[in-house]
């Protein structure tokens, strides 16, 4: 793989999570796993009468039915002031379908649109447990067991949707395993922010100036992509009740596209031209043009603004772990963090770092960052007041990878911007480019500002 090349795949993890060993001498001192969510059930009712149809009924939601639900009981309805305490409560669910406008039960196993299946809580399990085996079993980036004094060690956070949440949580069950609830141990924490406030992913609701971008941009796509897919009417029609693929179309073809993707993740037979690669590459083209444009506009100025609005301050956040890990050596308590959000998560920050492969990615994909010290060159600097994102970080290097595939970012091709001829080694000057500065505005204005500007 070439210094300036793009992954190949769609974000995949083996069971090694892609670990290399790095330059002798190299010691890791603070991991970043971001995550798509596992596996799901199609978010929409699609292509019910394709051929084959997309069945109403996802029977792949076992779990979801037997979980305890959390509830509270009142314990002496006599008292004034009734105690009241947690517990669980085992109450079964069961999904109520409409046919023909009347109401049918569902099977047991019934999945909700979006609903995290069965398969998608197994595969983010197994990646909680592989994360353990690597940063814990292996490198030994923290101990075995955490205690309630480990808190500030470990970072989980997901955005506020339950197919996240449950994957986070089966995330963090796999990466504590055995040691999850014994005496002593800590009890770990998921953060999650209101969706107002959220930056995983880009978020138009505080941000009038990305909203106005955001619908400029699918509407080029409309524009440019639905003459060329027009030549798919004919294979795409007859499983779609007659309706013509198109961007902004009813149902709209990101929709098509994701309920075919969800039905091949669980071997639901699909119909054929959404296994044609010809037919696929088009649509999603069109799609990833439509959602995503605006990371690549030909404008320098505005794809750095789009950037900014869109993923920046994400980003940069995930720079400053690093940045304040090597202000403060041993001092910062902080070994792994894991982030549980989308797709547009991991193709924004793909894009920021200039490595998005135009695929889209998988169910359960995965960006990870990793920051190393060199033990014979790094010099941490001191504490002195000034701004993680001037720390120089001599001596520190960060390499990241997409799925199994070891990252190549074009801020770190230049000699004096990795380490020796490992060019996957960025110094943390460089990523803080990819990061940081490679978006900064001339005029020197925060995000808060440009998002309330006038439009």
């Amino acid at each position: 793989m070439s210094a300036t090349s793009v992954p190949l795949g769609h974000g995949e993890l083996s069971d090694t999570l892609g670990w290399q060993e790095p330059p002798k001498g190299f010691a890791l001192q603070q991991a970043i796993f971001l995550l798509r969510h596992g596996e799901r059930a199609p978010v929409r009712y699609r292509m019910q009468h394709a051929t084959p149809p997309i069945p109403l009924q996802w029977n792949f939601c076992h779990t979801s039915h037997s979980f305890d639900r959390a509830v509270l009981r009142k314990m002496d309805f006599v008292l004034k002031k009734p105690q009241v305490v947690p517990s669980h409560a085992n109450i079964q669910r069961r999904v109520e379908y409409l046919v023909e406008g009347e109401p049918r039960m569902g099977d047991i196993g019934s999945c909700l649109l979006g609903e995290l299946t069965d398969q998608g809580r197994l595969n983010m399990l197994r990646i909680g447990h592989n994360i353990r085996s690597l940063y814990v079993g292996k490198l030994h980036l923290l101990p075995a067991q955490l205690h309630v004094t480990d808190a500030d060690r470990v970072y989980f956070r997901t955005t506020d949707m339950t197919r996240t949440t449950q994957s986070l949580e089966q995330v963090v069950t796999g990466f504590f395993g055995s040691s999850m609830g014994q005496p002593g141990s800590l009890i770990p924490s998921i953060n999650v922010r209101n969706n107002v406030d959220e930056d995983m992913l880009p978020n138009s609701r505080p941000c009038a100036k990305l909203a106005l971008m955001m619908r400029r941009f699918s509407k080029e796509a409309a524009t440019i992509y639905n003459p060329q897919l027009a030549e798919l009417d004919n294979a795409i029609c007859p499983h779609n009740d007659g309706v013509p693929p198109r961007v902004d179309g009813q149902p709209k073809l990101s929709g098509l596209i994701d309920t075919a993707r969800a039905a091949m993740a669980h071997k639901v037979p699909i119909p054929h031209p959404f296994s044609q690669p010809v037919v696929v590459d088009l649509m999603e083209k069109a799609v990833v043009h439509e959602w995503f444009a605006g990371y690549e506009t030909a404008d320098l100025n505005e794809r750095r603004q789009y950037r900014r609005l869109a993923m920046g301050a994400f980003s940069g956040s995930l720079y400053d772990k690093f940045a304040r890990r090597v202000v403060l050596g041993d001092k910062d308590p902080l070994r792994l963090s894991l982030y549980l959000g989308h797709d547009a998560t991991l193709i924004g920050l793909l894009h920021v770092m200039d490595c998005f492969n135009g695929k889209w990615p998988a169910f359960a994909a995965s960006l990870s960052m990793e920051l190393f010290r060199n033990m014979i060159e790094a010099t941490p600097p001191e504490p002195d007041g000034a701004p993680l994102s001037k720390v120089e970080g001599k001596g520190f290097y960060v390499r990241c990878r997409y799925g199994d595939e070891t990252l190549f970012l074009p801020a770190c091709a230049p000699a004096d911007k990795h380490f020796a001829d490992k060019s996957e080694f960025c110094t943390l000057d460089a990523f803080r480019q990819a990061m940081v500065d490679n978006m900064q505005p001339a005029d020197g204005s925060s995000i808060a500002q440009e998002c309330a500007v006038a439009l």
